[in-house]
């Protein structure tokens, strides 16, 4: 385990309490949400009682960031100034940086990143979004989870990232000499960033330093807290595990306790009295066995008839056990509002595009909700990039990061009537001249060559038209 408190004390000033135990109760959310939901049971027991996990938890933090995220957001790039008529100098100036901006976003796999980060962001109520740039790579997008960075806020302005600090392992191994732990800081000083990056042993011993005191030329420090809901002036999120645990315990232990159940009260047990001894040994159970039953030859002096029957089970708590676990069960959807979508639950439901987007309206709520924190922040992920572009003349695109231009992160839920509606809204906005063919093709079609596409609707669009002025002139000569 890394020594989080020793390496942490020298840059937070302890001003975060014990930073180790933090980090272990994140790790903890973690491994419930991977499924490890163990519970001690009762011992010397004649059985071994059942264990059924049923990872709800998963479920739903894996369908409400396929909700939000699914769907790539588009960044749309938008020109500030109006082009003249007949001009689209400032629009195509806007695509080009678009242009750039998505390229940077596809070789990062950004897509996929953010998908799982909002996992994440739900499992240990934050994450962190890092760019990295370099001349020779270009522009890094790194996200980590809670347990990685520890960030330090101005007192009087939260929003103010004045300090943050990255620890992760490099290696598993067990012995403290051989590990090693990576250390970055960056750290806004006289309105510079600085950044220092060391590694560690296990015992806190200093193995390399990789930069010292480095002037990264930066008026800001390249990286971007979200943090899961809470309230205003608090710094670490909320983890939507925490909020779902007691449920999910309550639910795995009455399912295993109704599995025992059925093994022991689901079968009818054979009852026989007034039986010889010797009649009992020679019963054999098989499809057309004969019993030979015997009356105990004690008993027949008191007129006592050896019988033999079976005694059925009266299994009568099948209804409470369902609406129990189904009430443990809602509320656990209900916390983090995301629909109850089984087939059971949709059966007599009019499945029309209407009635299915009722039925998500709590969830889209929620989503627009946290969009809140993740619209912002990305937005100021692009600024950042464009700024780090400009500082750094990465891709040899300095020109291209100063255009002037505004910035649109648009959002499509994957439910069929809402991607329509915003395809129709798009559609109008080209006619009106307010967005791009190119834009509207790069959003919509899986179209590989936008460019191409353009050039052959243009070459149609000619033919269209001389095709038309040759018909004319055919009917004047005729």
């Amino acid at each position: 385990m890394i020594n989080y408190n020793e390496l942490l004390k020298a840059e937070l000033q302890g001003l975060y309490g014990n930073q180790l135990e933090k980090v272990n109760q994140i790790l903890e959310w973690y491994k419930i949400y991977d499924g490890n939901q163990e519970w001690t049971t009762n011992t010397g027991l004649d059985y071994i009682p059942t264990k059924k996990i049923t990872n709800i938890i998963k479920k739903l933090i894996d369908t409400r960031a396929r909700f939000m995220f699914g769907k790539e957001p588009f960044f749309d790039v938008r020109p500030i100034q109006v082009d003249e008529k007949g001009s689209t100098t400032h629009q195509y100036l806007a695509q080009e940086k678009e242009d750039l901006l998505h390229k940077i976003l596809e070789d990062n796999k950004f897509h996929s990143k953010l998908l799982k980060a909002k996992k994440d962001c739900s499992i240990g109520g934050k994450i962190a979004i890092k760019l990295w740039g370099h001349k020779d790579v270009g522009l890094k997008i790194v996200f980590s989870p809670a347990m990685e960075f520890f960030p330090q806020y101005n007192l009087d302005d939260i929003d103010q990232l004045e300090k943050i600090v990255f620890l992760y392992a490099l290696n598993n191994e067990s012995e403290p000499d051989k590990q090693r732990i990576k250390k970055q800081v960056w750290e806004l000083v006289n309105k510079t960033c600085i950044l220092n990056e060391s590694t560690y042993d296990g015992r806190g011993n200093i193995v390399s330093i990789e930069y010292q005191e480095y002037d990264t030329k930066l008026d800001f420090v390249p990286v971007i807290v979200i943090t899961n809901g809470g309230l205003t002036g608090e710094t670490e999120g909320l983890s939507d595990v925490k909020e779902l645990w007691q449920n999910q315990d309550a639910y795995n232990k009455l399912a295993s306790d109704d599995i025992d159940a059925l093994k022991f009260q689901m079968f009818g047990q054979d009852v026989v009295t007034d039986a010889d001894e010797n009649s009992l040994k020679n019963i054999k159970v098989a499809p057309g066995a004969m019993i030979d039953l015997q009356t105990d030859a004690t008993q027949s002096n008191q007129n006592r008839q050896a019988q033999i029957y079976r005694l059925e089970s009266q299994f009568s708590y099948k209804d409470k056990f369902e609406d129990t676990v189904n009430r443990i069960k809602s509320d656990m959807y209900d916390t983090l509002d995301v629909p109850n979508v089984s087939l059971e639950q949709l059966r007599g439901l009019m499945q029309s595009g209407k009635s299915m987007k009722a039925l998500y309206w709590g969830l889209m709520a929620a989503c627009d909700e946290d969009w809140i924190e993740w619209g912002d922040a990305l937005a100021q992920m692009v600024d950042y990039i464009f700024r780090m572009i400009d500082t750094y003349n990465l891709y040899g695109a300095r020109e291209i990061s100063k255009y002037e231009t505004t910035l649109e992160i648009e959002r499509v839920y994957p439910i069929s009537e809402d991607e329509i509606d915003q395809k129709r809204i798009n559609m109008e906005e080209v006619l009106a001249e307010l967005r791009s063919r190119k834009t509207y093709i790069d959003k919509w079609s899986n179209v590989e060559d936008v460019d191409s596409e353009i050039e052959e609707i243009l070459k149609e669009k000619q033919l269209f038209a001389e095709d038309n002025f040759t018909k004319a002139l055919i009917e004047d000569l005729e």
